[in-house]
């Protein structure tokens, strides 16, 4: 009676509340191991963690089997499923307290002696000091920093509202393996970035008004200890992967926004150079080896319709 239970609860879950869970379970005890350094700040960073991962365990499954008119609203049915975005930004804030408590110095003369070990000299000064002062170059790239804050959401929102239900989740479970996977690697090993950790030398660009929304944005919602790997280029490149599997289309606009944007985490020195190539590594890894395999495996029904495009889906239903 119990296994059956369980298993029908397991099949209750979304392959995106099932990767919520699993991170903020993972989360969880990795904040529990430094309550004693982590004080109350501990404490409240588990409570963060335990109320998403009840609202993914229990609140929006449960959502799926009520059938009230309001829960059933297009719009609530939107947030259901789109709600592990929103979260991005609060995981991404609760990641520098978690590495404090587990060093208290950040890593980032180890990058930086990485960068100058493979490239002969520090890529984020470099790239600034020859190209730095070019106006429209500085005000381009600022602009393709930002754009990840659409980038990353462009095709999910594409696959949901044309009701490719199937690609969709698919999607949102691997590229969440990919950002997942960045904010634990950076809660364990924290580094503050160019800008924040030498700012006298590699502070923020000026030239015009994207650069300076950028940094007045930056300034209020970044954080110094996110930096290795880059999330920007980690979670732009694996919406890009799938671009060109799902939007071939979008794909090929979002290019040269997406190169930029790349270049851009060292040119506007909020990351190390390598800082960048264990974002594209974190990416391939995860969408080419790490997502596909847990998904046939945790969801070989799903798994199986995305090889049978003429099977209607019925996930989201």
């Amino acid at each position: 009676m119990l296994n059956d239970r369980l298993k029908h609860y397991y099949s209750s879950l979304t392959p995106i509340d099932m990767l919520v869970t699993a991170y903020c379970a993972v989360m969880l005890f990795l904040v529990s191991l430094r309550v004693r350094e982590g004080g109350w700040t501990a404490v409240v960073l588990m409570l963060n963690f335990t109320a998403v991962l009840v609202f993914a365990a229990v609140i929006a499954p449960m959502m799926d089997r009520i059938r009230h008119p309001l829960v059933q609203n297009p719009l609530i049915r939107w947030i259901r499923y789109i709600y592990p975005m929103f979260l991005l930004g609060p995981f991404f804030r609760w990641i520098y307290p978690i590495g404090r408590m587990y060093f208290p110095v950040p890593f980032d003369d180890y990058l930086l002696r990485a960068d100058i070990a493979l490239f002969g000299f520090n890529m984020a000064k470099e790239l600034a000091h020859r190209w730095g002062d070019r106006y429209w170059l500085t005000e381009w790239m600022n602009f393709s920093y930002l754009s990840y804050y659409w980038v990353t959401l462009y095709l999910p929102m594409y696959l949901y509202f044309s009701k490719r239900h199937r690609e969709f989740m698919y999607v949102m479970f691997n590229a969440g393996i990919v950002i997942y996977a960045c904010f634990i690697f950076q809660a364990l090993f924290p580094a503050q970035g160019p800008v924040h950790y030498d700012p006298v030398t590699t502070g923020y660009l000026e030239a015009g008004p994207i650069t300076w929304f950028a940094r007045e944005f930056l300034i209020r919602a970044d954080i110094p200890g996110g930096a290795m790997p880059s999330g920007h280029i980690a979670g732009t490149v694996a919406i890009f992967i799938y671009a060109w599997r799902y939007a071939r289309k979008a794909f090929w606009a979002t290019s040269p926004i997406v190169v930029s944007l790349c270049i851009s985490t060292v040119y506007g020195r909020y990351h190390y150079a390598v800082d960048g190539i264990a974002g594209i590594l974190t990416a391939v890894i995860g969408v080419y080896l790490i997502g596909p395999w847990l998904y046939a495996r945790l969801f070989p029904r799903l798994h199986q319709e995305l090889e049978e495009p003429d099977n209607a889906s019925a996930v989201m239903a």
